[in-house]
């Protein structure tokens, strides 16, 4: 489904890192917008925007792709997002901006876990090396947050490690599902959970109609429903395949930094020493940790000194 759009490896990779870029930011307008609506009022309405504008695309999905069984393992892994928002939006109302992106970022260390746990895989020393320094940046993130089992740390960690899980299910079980009718499926499914959550006021509902007409509330919508979720999942199902992909490892590893830079800069989001240095120490980490991207920089520094020489 190319539909005349480049397909250039280098338009790509811009395209790709614009992704990490819109989804760094997508925390920053999620955060102004839980001010004044509750989480899954919020989370209803981004997704049902989301939903609505990936429908164009969805028509088009081959007949044969659209089962039972892929259907029902996509609402489940709906189930699965819904819970990752839900606790990272949670975490956001008390975790500044730019902590929350590093905390995310932790899933890629978590991954190789979660798979020697299940299929019985050899981690590997360089791996442990990397889980290591990403645990160490994590503590100068999160500070004595760690030590609160109830504080808004522990929610976005545990965000993350749904992103991992969901990952790790994507990998393993859904590679026969057309990507285009799982993502549809889980944004409908999250939109639904939050909808039929937010009538029962269970973290905040919808607010008044000053609420919902709000310049946050409806900033945040639009560029997360649209750009965040459909524009975001569209290009990364459609450019991923023309990327390599320890070139997209890379480019989507940047999305903690866009998340911080986006916070300081046009939020006034505050980021503090230990945060900068946490944050460094969690990307060399999960870089390290992850095989595609630590080999892709590997590659590009050797073949640098070649050329130096």
């Amino acid at each position: 489904m190319r539909l005349g759009f480049p397909q250039s490896a280098g338009i790509g990779a811009i395209v790709l890192l614009v992704v990490a870029g819109i989804w760094g930011a997508t925390l920053s307008f999620t955060k102004e917008a839980l001010i004044v609506v509750g989480v899954n009022g919020f989370l209803a309405l981004r997704f049902a925007v989301a939903t609505v504008a990936l429908l164009p695309w969805v028509v088009r999905v081959k007949k044969e792709s659209i089962t039972v069984a892929n259907t029902l393992w996509s609402v489940a892994l709906g189930g699965v997002l819904y819970g990752i928002f839900f606790l990272q939006s949670l975490g956001l109302k008390s975790v500044t901006t730019a902590a929350t992106g590093f905390i995310t970022g932790t899933n890629v260390i978590m991954v190789p876990i979660i798979t020697s746990l299940l299929f019985r895989t050899k981690v590997s020393r360089r791996v442990w090396l990397g889980i290591a320094l990403t645990m160490v940046g994590l503590g100068f993130v999160a500070g004595r947050g760690l030590f609160s089992p109830m504080s808004g740390y522990w929610m976005v960690l545990a965000s993350a490690f749904l992103i991992a899980v969901d990952i790790v299910a994507v990998e393993k079980v859904m590679a026969s599902v057309d990507a285009m009718w799982l993502a549809f499926i889980e944004i409908a499914t999250i939109a639904v959970i939050s909808l039929v959550l937010s009538f029962q006021s269970i973290e905040g509902g919808f607010g008044g109609i000053g609420t919902l007409t709000s310049a946050s509330v409806i900033s945040a919508v639009v560029f997360n429903g649209v750009l965040g979720s459909s524009f975001a999942l569209w290009a990364q199902n459609y450019y991923q395949a023309i990327v390599p992909s320890a070139q997209v490892a890379v480019i989507f590893s940047t999305e903690p930094v866009f998340t911080a830079l986006v916070a300081w800069i046009f939020f006034s989001g505050v980021v503090t020493l230990n945060v900068v240095l946490g944050g460094v120490l969690v990307l060399l980490g999960v870089t390290i940790a992850d095989e595609e991207a630590f080999e892709y920089l590997g590659s590009k520094l050797l073949l640098r000194r070649g050329e130096g020489r």
